[in-house]
């Protein structure tokens, strides 16, 4: 009973990063305060949710599909194929499921496509546009991923410190 307990925690928490990774960003849907905002983001992730896991588009999930989608996401954690998901697994593929998410983020928001952000492209992206002297960090006026992830790993290892 345990065990099956432990499967379905994990199973929950990778289906419920998946999905949030996979949702549009924060920056897009408005503050996470705004009611009307949260709810659209949540829309937006529970349409997602059933399109990914919808397999014949039925607009319904059915067992043998929830069944068929847990599976598929089972075995892309279970790096080395040994029927386990482990904690370093897990780790690695939420950090996975992160850097998908903030590579589209990136490139959707680069609307010229140059490999890097201006002010104006930021604008859609509060946070980021707030920061954006702080994450260019060589003030060309453009932040790059390199100079987004520096600023991503050195509040990781703030927070990490904790």
């Amino acid at each position: 009973m345990k065990k099956t307990i432990n499967y379905l925690t994990i199973i929950f928490c990778f289906t419920l990063g998946a999905s949030l990774a996979q949702a549009d960003s924060p920056e897009k849907c408005g503050p996470m305060h705004d009611g009307q905002m949260h709810g659209q983001m949540h829309g937006q992730m529970e349409d997602k949710m059933l399109k990914g896991t919808d397999s014949d588009g039925d607009g319904a999930i059915s067992k043998a599909e929830f069944d068929a989608f847990h599976a598929k996401r089972f075995k892309e954690m279970d790096a080395n194929g040994d029927g386990r998901i482990t904690l370093d697994e897990m780790k690695a593929a939420h950090m996975q499921m992160l850097e998908n998410g903030k590579d589209k983020r990136f490139d959707e928001a680069d609307a010229n496509h140059d490999g890097a952000l201006s002010r104006e492209e930021t604008e859609k992206m509060p946070r980021m546009s707030r920061r954006f002297e702080e994450i260019d960090a060589d003030h060309d006026g453009k932040v790059t991923r390199e100079e987004m992830d520096a600023v991503m790993e050195k509040m990781r290892s703030r927070r990490d410190k904790k």
